[in-house]
């Protein structure tokens, strides 16, 4: 008889642990710090780029029906027909 197990994290990395795993990332990074900083800096770019993306799309949205409605304020017959007399 089998027993079912549930999910094991200290072994996600073809056997290795994950502390075992974050202890490699750091080594590497120390091993090419001016590599690692290119590269978190390209993370860091995107990341802001996707950021203003997603400030700026209701922005934009409110701004374009903002506009879009000052534009329609055509004259109507009334303000033909009374002119500059209230004005």
């Amino acid at each position: 008889m089998t027993e079912k197990r549930g999910r094991d994290d200290s072994d996600d990395f073809s056997g290795v642990s994950l502390g075992g795993m974050a202890l490699v990332v750091t080594v590497m990074a120390l091993r090419h710090p001016w590599q690692s900083l290119k590269e978190l800096l390209r993370v860091v770019h995107r990341l802001g780029r996707w950021a203003f993306r997603l400030v700026m799309a209701p922005a934009g949205l409110v701004a374009a029906i903002v506009f879009t409605r000052q534009r329609d304020r055509r004259p109507t017959f009334e303000d033909y027909l009374h002119g500059r007399d209230e004005k």
